[in-house]
């Protein structure tokens, strides 16, 4: 869809053509098509993820659908690498006006987790949202504003039997993005929680032909799908906040 045609769904649409956007974990799944969409409309983006060959395709991705890209290798879950990250937003970016903070780790069942695992699904899921967060409200506060969507998990409602270091993550993200909203909305600075239900991202444990089928049933989303949802959120006039979406298929009745 063109920026035109954006326009006319919602005639007081913001523009992000030369804003400056961080995706966290942009290499794939919700954040390559997010940060795609973006660059799409003109944005000017900034990604990073571990794997150096998965950061190249999706970077050439972007370029070749027209956008502006940079990108490094780094690890949210360590600090160390969070200020990389920034430094690099600094120097390519000159500043932030929107953060996407997507990077997430799912990990196996908590029952058989072992003790670092679950370590670094924590230091992962909410140390690295909150550190990210952190600098990127910073940085914001320069600018006298800026956007942060928080892409969190209905998992943190579900409370999925077996899976509770990685819904205790979600629901601590919950958490933060109310209180987060609260103390930077007086600095021009909106905060949306972005919760999607089944998606078929490399998180899920089935096969393409599986996931493609869910997906044909209506039983799961498309990255695209929760990409469009955080495009709707920061296209919205100055004066209207979304404070958070949950957005699942079709047929996922809870």
């Amino acid at each position: 869809m063109s920026r035109t045609d954006l326009h006319l769904l919602i005639p007081d649409a913001g523009d992000l053509s030369g804003k400056a956007v961080l995706v966290t974990g942009g290499t794939t799944g919700i954040g390559r098509a997010t940060a795609r969409l973006l660059a799409a409309q003109g944005a000017r983006v900034l990604t990073f993820g571990r794997d150096g060959e998965e950061l190249d395709a999706a970077l050439a991705e972007i370029r070749d659908a027209g956008g502006e890209a940079h990108g490094i290798t780094a690890d949210v879950s360590r600090v160390e690498d969070v200020r990389r990250v920034f430094a690099e937003v600094d120097r390519r970016l000159g500043g932030l006006d929107v953060l996407v903070n997507n990077a997430a780790v799912s990990g196996e069942s908590f029952q058989e987790q072992s003790l670092e695992e679950i370590d670094y699904v924590v230091r992962t899921n909410v140390v690295g949202y909150l550190a990210v967060a952190h600098e990127a409200v910073r940085r914001m506060k320069e600018r006298g504003g800026g956007h942060v969507v928080l892409v969190g998990s209905m998992s943190a409602g579900l409370r999925e039997e077996g899976e509770g270091t990685y819904v205790a993550t979600k629901a601590a993200i919950r958490a933060f993005a109310e209180s987060l909203r609260k103390t930077v909305n007086e600095e021009g600075i909106k905060v949306t929680l972005v919760e999607p239900g089944k998606v078929a991202t490399d998180m899920v444990d089935k096969d393409r032909e599986e996931k493609e089928e869910a997906i044909a049933g209506l039983e799961m989303l498309t990255p695209e799908d929760v990409a469009g949802s955080i495009l709707y959120t920061l296209l919205q006039p100055e004066r209207c906040d979304v404070v958070s979406i949950q957005i699942r298929p079709h047929r996922q009745v809870i």
